[in-house]
């Protein structure tokens, strides 16, 4: 905190904001601005969460006693509310939208109250939200809140930036159902995270070991989707087979089972794509951007 609070203070064009859900967090601030005096006010956003999730206020009544100790707070500027609602996510599709939407009513019905108490800072009152499974109805709803001054909208999915080839992909059809047809039209998200590896190894029938594990690829929603198969020497890639399917993971080899009438073999190619994006980028410092003919024309540096 001191390195953004010594941020501010150098850069007199910078915003920075903090999420904060509860007085503690609040006088931690106050105490930091004061040894490490920003020039210019720190900008926080009062969190809401819900019963059983991670941060956030639990009750209004818990925001609203946060939000007045951060509009007391020297150093210090009240300037929205923020929650996270993409921890709704169960087999119940329907249930899940009714879910997020009244989440979504309490951080609108919050940012009332404190407006109604005088409690914000100067500028427009920021609100914020969005998972990647849910940025519609976010975008929707946060845009009825009317204040008694400005609102922007801060919409913070991350998985579109990549996609994927499962949880986010079973997601997006919800998306999908819910959305303007006009929404779509510059096209629907596509997986663009894949990860290559090589058959190293066939030591029974219907296994392939791969050269890939959990220090590659993410596994903690559901294993890799083997898509694309290029045999050693040849031009292009084709269609793994339906059937195909990982099995198992280890740190560095991945467990390929191979449906009958296909035979990979020890140093093919192949790729899969992932489900759950965030949990793959941590574990690359280096990804590389190719083209739709797998020619690298750039690379991505990663921090993590």
């Amino acid at each position: 905190m001191r390195s953004v609070l010594a941020a501010l203070a150098a850069d007199p064009e910078l915003e920075a904001f903090c999420l904060v859900d509860s007085v503690a967090g609040v006088r931690r601030l106050a105490e930091a601005a004061r040894a490490t005096p920003p020039g210019r006010p720190l900008g926080l956003l009062v969190e809401i969460g819900m019963e059983g999730g991670r941060t956030g206020c639990r009750t209004a009544a818990d925001a609203l006693a946060v939000a007045r100790a951060a509009a007391d707070a020297p150093g210090l500027a009240l300037r929205g509310v923020e929650g996270y609602e993409g921890l709704v996510v169960t087999k119940d599709a329907a249930a899940d939208e009714i879910a997020v939407t009244g989440f979504l009513d309490r951080l609108a019905a919050l940012a009332a109250d404190i407006d109604g108490a005088g409690l914000f800072a100067d500028g427009a009152v920021l609100l914020s939200a969005g998972g990647s499974a849910y940025y519609d109805i976010v975008a929707r709803r946060l845009a009825e809140v009317r204040l008694s001054r400005p609102v922007q909208v801060v919409v913070r999915s991350g998985c579109y930036l990549t996609h994927d080839s499962g949880q986010y992909t079973r997601l997006f059809e919800h998306v999908i159902r819910r959305i303007p047809a006009d929404w779509r039209r510059h096209g629907d998200l596509a997986p663009a995270l894949e990860v290559w590896s090589m058959v190293q190894s066939r030591p029974e029938p219907g296994l392939a070991l791969l050269t890939m594990g959990k220090r590659d690829v993410s596994y903690d929603i559901e294993l890799p989707i083997p898509t694309l198969w290029r045999p050693a020497g040849a031009a292009a890639a084709q269609p793994v087979p339906a059937g195909a399917v990982l099995t198992a993971m280890n740190d560095q080899h991945a467990y390929l089972r191979l449906p009958e009438g296909f035979d990979p073999q020890v140093g093919d190619l192949v790729c899969c794509g992932i489900s759950h994006p965030c949990t793959t980028f941590d574990k690359w410092q280096v990804m590389m951007v190719v083209e739709d003919d797998y020619r690298v024309s750039g690379a991505i540096r990663t921090f993590f």
